[in-house]
């Protein structure tokens, strides 16, 4: 099944914790994202939340930071308005406030004209519902781009996508499970957490 990225040739990204550390597990995080030939940028918010993990022995951190030294990507620090949303954004009900990070993103996406590269359910929903022009794509719209595909040819591509869904548990939407269960095989579907929830789902609406 044919799936399109809603990422465009011309669109700078932020990215979120999330998407990062889903880029991350798949083992070739640098070639996909120079593969985008677009600005790519990261708060020193979410920089500061994935260096947290460290301390409980994950690698994110220390990978990350060679991608910035590499030059793959950038550190942006919210000022001004920006940081005036960051703070309305992590304000209020545990219904409508985000984390520090997904926060940042979001601020910093609205203030420069990024589009946000975020995967989480409630971050997209609040982003949608406060910032109707903000563009948002996921870390699957990243890897279904054309030049990321041309970039590392289907086989690598399959194993990084599955890499991020069993690893990292990348979470998948529901118009995007066609397109990675061909990428990655049926076979290894079952593999991944949150495809057999889409599974379950798309098997409990058939049923009604």
């Amino acid at each position: 099944m044919t799936f399109l990225s809603c990422l465009t040739d011309d669109t700078d990204l932020v990215l979120d914790s999330s998407v990062i550390i889903n880029l991350l597990a798949t083992g070739h995080a640098p070639s996909i994202l120079r593969a985008l030939a677009v600005s790519i940028a990261v708060t020193g918010n979410v920089l500061r939340e994935i260096e947290r993990g460290a301390a409980n022995g994950r690698p994110e951190f220390e990978l990350l930071t060679a991608m910035v030294n590499e030059g793959v990507l950038r550190v942006e620090e919210l000022e001004g308005r920006a940081l005036e949303t960051l703070f309305d954004l992590v304000s209020g009900t545990i219904a409508e406030s985000l984390d520090d990070g997904e926060a940042a993103t979001l601020a910093f996406a609205h203030g420069s004209g990024f589009c946000a590269a975020i995967d989480e359910k409630k971050a997209t929903r609040v982003a949608t519902e406060r910032f109707g022009s903000l563009r948002l794509v996921t870390t699957i719209d990243i890897l279904a781009h054309k030049s990321v595909r041309a970039s590392l040819g289907e086989k690598v591509l399959a194993n990084a996508t599955f890499n991020a869904l069993r690893v990292a548990r990348m979470q998948a939407r529901e118009h995007q499970f066609e397109w990675i269960a061909d990428l990655i095989g049926s076979e290894n579907v079952d593999a991944c957490s949150s495809l057999r929830r889409l599974v379950k789902r798309r098997s409990t609406i058939r049923d009604l």
